[in-house]
């Protein structure tokens, strides 16, 4: 059976040059290094048509010259269409190719994304095992119905199989299939990150947040098989330590990523892998967020001291709100305003080699023009090098989208606007188009506190690349804002919603 894994052209997030925006599809290399383990008569591709520069023409061609039996997808909202679009394309081929969809999007949209009869089943949460047995009940013509964790259409109706547990011990995974995307590119000509690298440590997270899904989607599943519940799981410090050795002795990897929601739940767990990593004396540098409480718990045991040193060059904190009352409704954990503010007080008293990026969420639906400045203070009260004001987004599967849909005030129902720049809902005073407006004056108004800070970062931060990142991202901002500004003179009424996201030059080629 010939397999291919297929992440499809898709624009750029407008914060991030091309040579930083992509990652390694972390999700499609796990998937493929189960199978190939468990398979290895099956062949199997990934084409990643962004870490490649592959346009929709290109890719169209590369199918129809080596057709697969299966083809697998995997998105998230902002990028659902371009895998419907290749979805229509393949069962308008050959409609008898299998099509399998996966990740944070189809696993919770799967009415819709079933509905138009271009995927044939959907895999819900954490695939390993999923799709192992479904692909083995396709190829060996055994009973679909058997297979626990997966969407599919029978008779026109839409079946939820069974839930699937959990995968309790993560070092039992097999290694993740690097070898099947081409490593070197990643991170290709990247001035901040260099020798990039997606790589995760554990799954799941300790909180339930009700903007996101990524905790939902790799929960606990109650017996009732709808009831998801926090379920956090990690590799061994033992494992993640052979993860890093062969990506940097194989592939040349120097700047991991850690895609976890959040890196430092497990103090044991951070402890002992960067002590393994400074005894072993290996030099690379880590990304990765942070829980703010966390950071204070693990500077007073001496273990952010030891990350450091063992190469966390840069993190992002969940702000979120600068008020109590605003994380409580976000359903945030106790990491309240003067917690997020010791937190960047640590890193920026004591470790100023780390840079520092706090996210913060507007668009509640109490919000006011007050509270939005009160949220814009904050970033400079406490002290983070940049700071991304994102706005609330209805996201399938976040309890942010049920109470939307169950209040009706979602007013953009176009996917590719779901990028955490555009806002996608109505308040109690303001449209998601005003919203699109204060947010521009959030993210680029002038004013001394605004330009005392940039000149600070420009040209007093001594660490090298702490500047360059800021330099990097304020670029990037000043381009997005250039933009926003010539739309808005040429289509000064227009009531549709601006997509900051960017369209590459090979997107189509």
């Amino acid at each position: 059976m010939k397999i291919v894994f297929i992440r499809t052209p898709r624009y750029v997030w407008p914060f991030n040059s091309e040579t930083s925006a992509f990652w390694q599809p972390l999700g499609f290399m796990s998937l493929v290094g189960q199978l190939e383990t468990s398979r290895p008569d099956w062949s199997i591709k990934i084409i990643d048509c962004p870490g490649n520069k592959i346009g929709w023409r290109t890719l169209f061609s590369t199918l129809n010259s080596d057709w697969p039996d299966v083809v697998c997808l995997g998105e998230e909202t902002v990028s659902s269409h371009e895998a419907m679009r290749l979805a229509s394309f393949v069962k308008k081929q050959h409609p008898k190719t299998i099509v399998i969809a996966g990740g944070v999007f189809f696993s919770y949209a799967a009415e819709e994304s079933l509905k138009e009869d271009f995927i044939d089943y959907i895999v819900q949460g954490e695939g390993e095992l999923t799709l192992l047995e479904l692909l083995t009940a396709i190829a060996d013509g055994l009973d679909i119905q058997e297979v626990k964790g997966i969407f599919y259409k029978h008779n026109g109706q839409v079946i939820k199989a069974a839930s699937r547990p959990l995968i309790a011990d993560m070092d039992i995974l097999p290694m993740p299939a690097w070898s099947k995307v081409p490593m070197n590119l990643y991170g290709l000509g990247a001035k901040n990150h260099p020798g990039l690298v997606s790589i995760e440590h554990s799954r799941g997270c300790t909180d339930s947040c009700s903007f996101c899904n990524l905790w939902k989607h790799m929960g606990k599943i109650a017996e009732d098989g709808q009831t998801v519940k926090p379920c956090y799981r990690s590799k061994s410090p033992e494992r993640c330590l052979c993860e890093v050795k062969r990506l940097v002795s194989d592939f040349g990897r120097h700047t991991f990523g850690w895609v976890d929601p959040t890196w430092n739940v497990d103090p044991k767990w951070t402890d002992s892998f960067c002590e393994l990593l400074l005894k072993n004396d290996i030099k690379i540098r880590q990304t990765a967020w942070l829980r703010a409480d966390y950071v204070i718990r693990d500077e007073q045991l001496g273990i952010l001291e030891k990350a450091v040193r063992a190469g966390l060059c840069q993190v992002m904190i969940g702000v979120e709100r600068s008020d109590e009352a605003g994380l409580k409704h976000l359903g945030k954990h106790s990491n309240g305003p003067d917690i997020t503010a010791k937190a960047f007080e640590i890193f920026n008293k004591k470790y100023p080699s780390v840079f520092t990026i706090g996210s913060t969420i507007f668009g509640m639906w109490d919000e006011t023009k007050k509270s939005l400045d009160e949220l814009s203070k904050y970033q400079y009260k406490v002290g983070m090098d940049y700071c991304f004001f994102i706005p609330l987004t209805p996201n399938p599967g976040t309890k942010v989208f049920e109470d939307a849909c169950r209040d009706g005030i979602i007013e953009v129902t176009d996917y590719r606007a779901y990028n955490f720049h555009t806002p996608i809902m109505r308040t109690k005073r303001f449209s998601a188009k005003q919203l699109e407006r204060l947010y521009f004056r959030l993210m680029f108004r002038v004013n001394a506190q605004r330009i005392i800070h940039h000149l600070r970062k420009l040209f007093v931060l001594q660490d090298q690349r702490r500047r360059k990142v800021f330099k990097s991202l304020f670029k990037y901002g000043a381009k997005i804002a250039a933009r926003y500004v010539i739309d808005r003179l040429r289509h000064p009424f227009s009531s549709k919603p601006t997509i900051y996201s960017r369209k590459p030059v090979w997107y189509d080629s």
